[in-house]
């Protein structure tokens, strides 16, 4: 389906059907991923962790169809067959999953709780069996309708949060960040990322970027208020995280750990262990 089609129909179909859709055509993608790989085993390149398939090629975003959402010329040169046709997971995804299975005694039998869950991330902690909760100011289908700058959550409940893109769009990033090492346990892990720029230090704002075409110009995409730079995890650590990165280019190149779909999409995931 052709991306601007599947943008119209999106917009078209009430929100629980889209979901309905969207998960009836993943189940299918990752039911022919698994026949192909019985009958074509060769031509299996590509492995998605999130939902465990091998794969002969990721497929391309629906980008093109969203200029006057995400700043298009960002886009250009950058590898855009990166996204898993059973699950969705971009690069980030499969490189969290990654670092997860490798670190599942950091997330079983623990109190978790996962800012703006992604579908690629949910089913891997669904297949690996690992209990969390949910949460986003407007997602209805989350188990808690939470603002991360302002959890009112009780001071040190959580084990482990998971926050990946999200940081970018809050209005003040130090005090979401403040926040969740108030919720975190002593020695608790903050698991998050942000787009990263290479052509900023650590953070670049603009407080005159009050609407969606400012935004855009500014920082590549129309909700987002602010650029997170190469050294920001400087920033994480002022909030009191002792921070250690997971690296794209640490991971099997079959999970495809590239930069992308966008130029500010360094993939890199921080991992922040509170303050004792």
């Amino acid at each position: 389906m052709k991306a601007k089609t599947k943008i119209f129909l999106k917009n078209k179909c009430p929100r629980p059907l889209w979901r309905a859709l969207v998960s009836c055509y993943r189940k299918i993608r990752y039911l022919t991923c698994r026949l192909d790989s019985v009958i074509f085993p060769k031509k299996m390149k590509y492995y998605c962790p999130c939902c465990g398939i091998s794969l002969p090629a990721f497929e391309k975003g629906d980008y093109e169809a969203l200029g006057d959402f995400y700043d298009l010329s960002l886009f250009k040169g950058i590898r855009q067959d990166i996204l898993c046709p059973a699950c969705g997971s971009l690069p980030r995804h499969r490189i969290l999953a990654t670092w997860c299975s490798a670190n599942t005694g950091l997330l079983k039998s623990k109190d978790i709780l996962y800012f703006a869950p992604e579908r690629g991330m949910t089913t891997w902690m669904k297949h690996n069996r690992i209990a969390y909760k949910t949460a986003d100011l407007y997602d209805t289908t989350c188990d808690l309708k939470l603002d991360i700058q302002d959890t009112g959550l009780g001071e040190d409940s959580l084990d482990l949060i998971i926050c990946n893109h999200v940081l970018e769009h809050v209005l003040d990033y130090k005090k979401a960040l403040t926040e969740m090492s108030r919720i975190l346990r002593p020695g608790g892990i903050l698991i998050c990322s942000f787009p990263v720029a290479s052509d900023v230090d650590t953070v670049y704002e603009d407080p005159t970027a009050d609407t969606e075409e400012k935004r855009l110009r500014l920082f590549g995409q129309s909700d987002h208020v602010r650029l997170f730079g190469i050294n920001s995890h400087k920033l994480i650590e002022e909030a009191g995280f002792e921070v250690s990165m997971i690296e794209g280019a640490d991971c099997p190149d079959e999970i495809v750990p590239v930069t992308g779909p966008c130029a500010y999409d360094i993939n890199r995931l921080y991992v922040c262990k509170n303050h004792e």
